[in-house]
């Protein structure tokens, strides 16, 4: 995948496009899935996990959806390669975190992929850009309708579908958005809404799921409850409550502006003349000035810029990423340099 040029150009899910696209990133669905009658992958050696990837690989690929697609052994992969799936978000820090008897199969346009061997034997991811979780669940469902014609299944009538967590049993459906909240950081009104969720039983995580931290006012939200319902009503309800959190934070933007639009529109132009300038740049300080550029293309504060170049630029600036399109492997000591000649490149007005 790494070798073949076409992985640089930017995955469908970065374009910018789809409902409240200024702020939700993307939308993902996941269906956790498992084999009947074959243990969970926590439960099997390397040589069982090995060959169940390599009959799972070529039954993936016999689907429609999955033909010409990358079939990525994870252990063959060097670390840097492996940075580039998680920072893509095509893997989870848990699949990359034991390589061995792991694999990942990834559509062209990088908009669906399946880990194997994860937590459950499969897990079925499916994003788009901007906010349609009803249109993303039922993409998620034809994938799933297809891999059912080459694998059976562990489901109970009682309980659905049988997986390695019980938080998981039934759908096996997490739906989550990337969604961008600056307003409500800035206004500090963020701990409130996320309360809020919570209490909802959603749960609200950094970047990259459980257990990454909070950048650039980026928070990932997905529901918790998979059991009792349908896919198409857990995604409704998830879609109710999201679309309140974009309201929420469309109201705290214009809540910011009003009380000291100086401030505001000071902090997106300095944000916006720093990325077309600096020379040098951590990756904490990108994402941070990314936010605040962002926060001025949505109050219309700057002059538009794509939100495809935004994306691009959250998932691009990162340092594997960054080692890849740069060729330069061994270069872990030049990342804020690399890091400031991409921004400057990306977002130059000139």
């Amino acid at each position: 995948m790494f070798r073949d040029g076409e992985w640089r150009t930017p995955p469908d899910w970065l374009a910018g496009t789809g409902p409240a696209a200024d702020m939700v990133v993307s939308t993902r669905v996941r269906l956790a899935r498992n084999l009947a009658g074959v243990r969970f992958p926590h439960r099997d050696g390397l040589t069982q996990l090995n060959r169940q990837r390599r009959i799972l690989n070529e039954q993936i690929q016999r689907c429609p959806s999955f033909r010409d697609a990358w079939s990525l052994d994870l252990a063959v992969l060097d670390e840097l390669e492996r940075r580039a799936l998680l920072e893509m978000h095509l893997a989870s820090p848990d699949l990359l975190r034991e390589p061995e008897g792991r694999g990942l199969v990834v559509a062209r346009d990088r908009a669906k992929a399946v880990m194997i061997n994860e937590e459950d034997h499969l897990r079925i991811q499916v994003f788009r850009s901007g906010f349609e979780p009803l249109a993303t669940c039922e993409e998620a469902l034809a994938c799933d309708a297809e891999l059912e014609t080459e694998l059976d299944f562990a489901y109970s009538e009682e309980f659905g579908y049988l997986t390695a967590c019980p938080t998981n049993v039934g759908t096996g459906c997490r739906l989550s958005v990337l969604i961008h909240l600056p307003g409500l950081v800035l206004g500090g009104e963020i701990e409130k809404v996320l309360n809020s969720l919570r209490q909802l039983q959603f749960a609200v995580r950094g970047l990259y799921g459980e257990g990454s931290a909070v950048q650039g006012a980026l928070f990932q939200i997905s529901n918790l409850s998979t059991l009792g319902r349908s896919e198409q009503e857990l995604a409704a309800e998830f879609g109710r409550q999201v679309a309140k959190v974009v309201q929420y934070e469309r109201m705290a933007l214009d809540r910011l502006y009003q009380r000291d639009p100086a401030a505001v529109a000071d902090l997106a132009h300095r944000s916006l003349a720093v990325l077309q300038n600096a020379r040098l740049m951590s990756s904490q300080e990108a994402f941070d000035r990314l936010s605040q550029v962002r926060l001025g293309v949505v109050l219309k504060i700057l002059p538009p810029i794509g939100m495809d170049r935004l994306n691009l630029a959250l998932v691009q600036h990162q340092s594997a990423h960054l080692q890849l399109l740069a060729e330069q492997t061994g270069a872990a000591s030049q990342r804020g340099r690399l890091r400031a000649e991409f921004l400057r490149s990306l977002l130059s007005d000139r």
